[in-house]
């Protein structure tokens, strides 16, 4: 629970409350693992996109768990069965339960069954970037097989992810990192082309790996002059869809978040940039098609076609610590809270 806006190792602390009732259309959850997400932490801050009501408890975007409960009149579901909870505030919309606790009543459009045989670790993290690489490159961009497409920080979870999906869909791609350490691992992942900014020539390079045709669509999640760079090395009529800002991550004045386009780009090319943010897309999308696009990243984990790293399980009471991981630039792992399910296994 954080008491008022702050750094999250400050302003955290553990606190017991009652288990909550569901009502009608919802179903109480016994959680069993939530991650600790980049975006969690910057809520916390008061630096993300949307605020909580303060006192909050901390975690809004997802988890995995199993029904313990459900509300009066609520069917489709059943007490036991093992759900991921989409827990992402839909902007505009009423805020969703948050996941750092053991108890959680949530509405049950927002639950996907998973089967036992996917583990908590990679059912925890399937509604958030799983879920963002696919809209990117099938929803926003719709790339098809054969095309390029160009984006910045590969080897972050969502980078990677893109990749993978990629290569099944017979995407090409073009993939920048900042380290020259980074460029072979990448590569090994299944990334087709591989840029470092740290001693090549991000414009040449484009030119020379997609020859006359170029580059129309690239997602970009770090914005600032890098961001500026990749929508300068698209072909005229392409376009970029900004779905993160990590050179801003530590950034307090408003005037350094910024992408500096070029106008001649924008006016005599006819370039688009655009955002992409999930909690926008929850909160505009209806129930049935947040379910639809769910089970298709359910299916894509549980064939092995995307693979979710497994985290770092941690117990609530060591919370400290696993925010003190989250903030790591180069962690293995990321942290998870993790719970006991507080059933036997002949009762499952």
């Amino acid at each position: 629970m954080a008491g008022e806006v702050g750094e999250p190792a400050d302003v955290l602390r553990l606190e017991s409350r009652p288990v909550p009732t569901p009502g009608a259309g919802q179903a109480l959850i016994r959680v069993k693992a939530t991650p600790v997400h980049a975006s969690d932490l910057h809520v916390l801050r008061g630096r993300y996109g949307f605020s909580p009501e303060f006192p909050a408890v901390g975690g809004h975007m997802e988890c995995v768990g199993r029904i313990e409960a459900l509300g009066p009149g609520t069917e489709g579901l059943k007490a036991g069965q093992r759900v991921v909870v989409a827990a992402v505030p839909a902007v505009p919309g009423p805020q969703a339960a948050s996941t750092w606790q053991e108890f959680l009543v949530a509405d049950t459009r927002r639950l996907l069954p998973v089967p036992d045989r996917l583990s908590d670790s990679s059912a925890c993290q399937l509604a958030v970037n799983p879920l963002t690489a696919l809209l990117l490159v099938r929803r926003e961009l719709d790339v098809q097989p054969g095309e390029w497409l160009l984006q910045t920080a590969a080897g972050s979870t969502v980078g990677r992810l893109v990749i993978q999906l990629a290569g099944h869909l017979g995407i090409r791609t073009i993939n920048i990192v900042r380290r020259r350490a980074a460029v072979e691992e990448i590569k090994a992942l299944g990334g087709e082309e591989v840029i470092c900014t740290e001693d090549e020539d991000l414009l040449q390079r484009v030119a020379e790996t997609a020859g006359p045709a170029g580059v129309r669509k690239a997602i970009d999640c770090v914005a600032g002059p890098l961001g500026a760079q990749v929508f300068q090395a698209l072909a005229p009529g392409g376009a970029v869809v900004v779905y993160g800002a990590l050179s801003t991550h530590r950034q307090t004045d408003p005037a350094a978040l910024t992408i500096p386009l070029h106008a001649r780009s924008v006016i005599y090319e006819t370039k688009t940039l655009r955002g992409f943010w999930l909690n926008r897309w929850f909160g505009t999308a209806s129930p049935e098609d947040v379910l639809h696009m769910l089970s298709q990243v359910r299916s894509l984990v549980v064939d092995e076609v995307l693979s979710i790293p497994e985290g770092r399980p941690f117990p609530l009471e060591r919370f400290a610590e696993a925010i003190a991981l989250a903030e790591t630039p180069a962690r293995d792992a990321k942290p998870l809270f993790a719970f006991e399910d507080g059933r036997d296994e002949e009762d499952r």
